[in-house]
């Protein structure tokens, strides 16, 4: 079976001088893999690692910051080895394929709760 996701992407500006429009519209992904996880994890203000479940190899995954102030910071490595590749601020939303099969995430001055979910690639 091929084209099992689909994704409806669009990403526009519109502020004084500055306008554009990211319109790749639908694109159709195959995944390779038959797992996925995710849910919700209430993420501290210390690095800490995403529950994989039965997903060894990362593909697609979608996260959304529940909390209504603080932000939260998706990345990798733990503890002082961590580095930010991603920042969604309260109630943000991101869709993105991994490059890492052990994502990690660390909340800003509270915990916050991360809904999340990732297919295998």
């Amino acid at each position: 079976m091929a084209n099992e996701i689909t994704l409806n992407l669009r990403f526009r500006v519109e502020k004084t001088f500055l306008v554009d429009d990211f319109n790749p519209g639908t694109l159709l992904v195959t995944m390779s893999g038959a797992n996925a996880t995710g849910g919700v994890q209430a993420i501290g203000t210390t690095a800490e690692t995403l529950t994989m479940g039965d997903v060894s190899s990362a593909g697609y995954a979608y996260f959304r910051n529940t909390d209504a102030t603080n932000f939260v910071e998706l990345g990798t490595g733990t503890g002082g080895s961590f580095v930010a590749f991603a920042k969604l601020k309260a109630g943000e939303s991101a869709i993105l394929r991994l490059g890492t099969n052990a994502p990690t995430a660390k909340a800003d001055t509270a915990s916050v709760n991360l809904l999340y979910g990732i297919l295998a690639d």
